[in-house]
């Protein structure tokens, strides 16, 4: 590790890096805002990384004139803001820990790169040893010219600089948003989303569950008046999902309605009235999005995998065809001109690309390539920028590419189901207060529940140790998505992974000595190894091949894994490596996810499809997969868990979801218990090594508010 020193320009620490030059944060290559008070508390703290900087100490370099009362209240604001970026606590430091009443310490490894220390900051001589006087004459002479030079430098930078102003078109603007003014636009109980602004940006559609706190929630559409507090109600028929656009005239919202398994395209008069419905489509997992053109005359959507153009007045519809390097494409948005549409691309390769394409739907190559995945997009009013949603709030990137940056002002949980609007300078976008638990119930009695590791913010995917007495899971906790494990009541929680990317699907090793678990952190799908006691993951070599959603063999010679979409075949297959790494094997010729082994190690399940599908065994001989007589098509990939008498299963086919038992013996399936609250859709299962007990991840309260961003630049 090298220490930062006076000449030191750049420093980095875990996925972050900081250029102290040029006061710049980034994240993987995506530049946070800081304001200027809090990046230059972050700089003390990286020039002196492991030592006490004193509060007194940041008084006298930043607030030297201000009361008491004011340094404190500053310090402690700027404190914060550094931590909001960086995805830190000070319950539970990662990189800044406070001393309490002394002051704060950067305890992250760091590493810093020099710069040379130019001429021009050396120290100067007045005159070099035996120089003379007509030396010094003649550099007196030239002066003149050199200023001449400089001047005319100065006036050449100054129409570059305007110049640059001018033409902001294929690049990421650099606006401050110093002045960006953030308040809720909904203060309603439960769940509201999917906004869509009005063409005058003075009113707003959106989802609303109506507060119920339903085991499944059921929407319908809502308009308000931006500085109002009253809201109308437009649909009456409620839906799983439905997501708005108003179109450019302001006088029709047109909608999509989801209730599985049909999605259906409708519009309306902003009025309310009788819906005329446009089309019933599929798609995959996503519940889609829905931008009018500029002119009004078509609606863009994704269908199936692909894009459809849909003619309003006449119903036609065109269907734009996705690349063969996109496995699915998904939130096509016109820009505000209607010549370009932005989309997200999840490519073969598990990464998600963001398209720029014509709106006669002529490809162009991708704008940038994310490792995590970004799910909402809206232009900015001015067309020149594209917003987006992630896990950790929003970003924007210019409309021809370039560097994202986030943006400072919403750096908070958003929805992944959810849109974001923007018109003008306003944009309004959703923030999520969830809070997502594992749940243990005793299978004889169906009643007995108690939480697993409790928490204030979202986990899930568990995995009991063979010895029933830990737990492994995903969690946001620490800021981001990263794999934990702690006693089942919570205690000794230690944090495995911190990859600051999409991680998690961990899985015990039979011995209990290791856990298995997947990331994108090194760009692709990929699987990490760790042992709970020193918390230093590995990644397993698979020779070039993406891997995901792992699981032991029973043994415990092999870890299965999914690879998203091989180069051997069209589709997600199975294979299985070896815990040191090597050339996996090819396990399944078809379709397949979350491979479990029998508790003997004799037979071989897995999830044969994305969603809704059945589960099979495998035929060893021919890699292929018999369905299971009797067993019914499982919602979700982690839906099931092996025992040794059956398959323990989550079914959703009713309402409420109930847990539910197959027997291999009699082929009979038989429904547990209801499960009254809303489950996560990839929250996982897991049962216990005596087979008494599962556990499960389930949305214990679900709220959010509509948030109104003025003055977007």
């Amino acid at each position: 590790m090298s220490e930062p020193g006076p000449a030191t320009r750049v420093v980095r620490f875990g996925v972050f890096e900081v250029d102290l030059q040029t006061a710049e944060l980034r994240k993987q290559g995506v530049r946070i805002r800081l304001p200027s008070q809090s990046f230059q508390v972050l700089e003390a703290l990286l020039l002196r990384p492991g030592e006490l900087v004193t509060r007194e100490e940041l008084k006298q370099k930043l607030w030297p004139s201000d009361t008491f009362g004011d340094f404190e209240h500053g310090l402690n604001a700027a404190v914060n803001r550094v931590r909001d970026a960086l995805g830190d606590s000070s319950d539970n430091p990662r990189f800044v820990e406070t001393l309490p009443r002394r002051g704060y310490r950067f305890i992250a490894p760091v590493e810093s790169s020099q710069t040379e220390q130019s001429p021009s900051e050396a120290q100067p001589s007045t005159q070099a040893p035996g120089a003379s006087a007509a030396d010094a004459s003649r550099r007196w002479a030239i002066r003149p010219s050199l200023l001449a030079l400089a001047a005319l430098l100065l006036v050449l930078l100054g129409a570059l600089n305007l110049a640059h102003r001018k033409s902001k078109a294929g690049h990421a603007a650099e606006p401050e948003n110093q002045d960006v003014r953030v308040s809720p636009l909904t203060a309603l109980p439960g769940y509201v989303g999917c906004p869509a602004l009005s063409p005058d940006g003075k009113q707003v559609v959106f989802a609303w569950d109506g507060g119920r706190n339903a085991a499944k929630n059921m929407f319908n559409l809502y308009i308000k008046v931006i500085g109002a507090e009253r809201i109308q109600q437009l649909t009456h028929q409620p839906s799983e999902t439905v997501i708005p656009a108003w179109s450019p005239d302001g006088s029709t919202i047109a909608f999509i309605r989801w209730n599985a398994p049909e999605r259906s395209i409708f519009t309306m008069s902003v009025l309310g009235g009788p819906e005329r419905k446009l089309d019933v489509f599929d798609v995959f997992t996503n519940p889609g999005s829905l931008s009018w053109s500029a002119d009004g005359r078509q609606l863009v959507y994704q269908a199936k995998n692909d894009l459809r153009l849909l003619t309003v007045e006449t119903g036609e519809i065109r269907t734009i065809e996705r690349p063969q390097e996109c496995k699915w494409v998904y939130t096509p948005v016109f820009s505000p001109d209607g010549k370009s549409i932005a989309l997200l691309c999840r490519t073969t390769s598990g990464a998600v690309d963001l398209y720029r394409i014509s709106s006669k739907g002529e490809w162009a190559k991708n704008l940038h390539t994310f490792l995590d995945q970004p799910f909402g997009i809206a232009w900015s009013g001015d067309g020149q920028r594209i917003i987006l949603t992630d896990n950790g709030g929003l970003l924007e990137i210019g409309a021809n590419g370039g560097q994202p940056r986030r943006l400072p002002f919403a750096q908070t949980a958003v929805s992944q189901d959810d849109q974001i609007a923007s018109r003008g300078n306003r944009l309004v976008y959703v923030q999520v207060q969830d809070n997502v638990n594992i749940w243990r119930v005793d299978l004889k009695s169906g009643t007995t529940r108690s939480l697993l590791a409790p928490t204030s913010r979202q986990q899930r995917a568990p995995a009991i140790s063979p010895d029933g007495k830990r737990i492994a899971f995903e969690s946001d906790r620490s800021g981001t998505q990263e794999v934990w494990v702690a006693n089942l009541d919570g205690g000794d929680a230690v944090q495995l992974s911190d990859f600051h990317v999409q991680t998690g699907t961990p899985r015990w090793s039979p011995d209990g000595r290791k856990i298995v678990f997947d990331s994108r952190a090194s760009g692709e799908a990929a699987l990490y190894l760790v042992d709970p006691s020193t918390a230093l993951p590995r990644r397993i070599f698979t020779n070039g091949i993406s891997a995901c959603v792992p699981a032991w063999s029973a043994d415990g010679k092999w870890i299965y894994f999914t690879t998203v979409s091989s180069p051997q075949f069209e589709h997600d297959a199975i294979y299985k490596v070896a815990p040191e790494g090597g050339t996996p094997e090819l396990v399944t010729s078809t379709h397949g996810y979350n491979a479990q082994e029998s508790r003997d190690g004799r037979v071989l399940y897995f999830f044969a499809g994305e969603t809704n599908a059945p589960i099979r065994v495998l035929d060893r001989a021919t890699g292929q997969g018999q369905p299971l007589k009797g067993m019914p098509n499982v919602g979700y990939m982690t839906d099931w868990v092996v025992g040794s008498k059956g398959i323990f299963y989550i079914d959703r086919s009713s309402t409420p979801a109930a847990a539910a038992f197959y027997e291999f013996s009699s082929a009979r399936v038989t429904r547990r218990f209801p499960i009254e609250k809303h489950l996560e859709l990839w929250g996982g299962l897991a049962l216990s090594p005596d087979e008494s007990w599962i556990a499960y991840s389930e949305l214990d309260t679900r709220g959010s508010d509509l948030m109104l961003a003025d003055g977007v630049q």
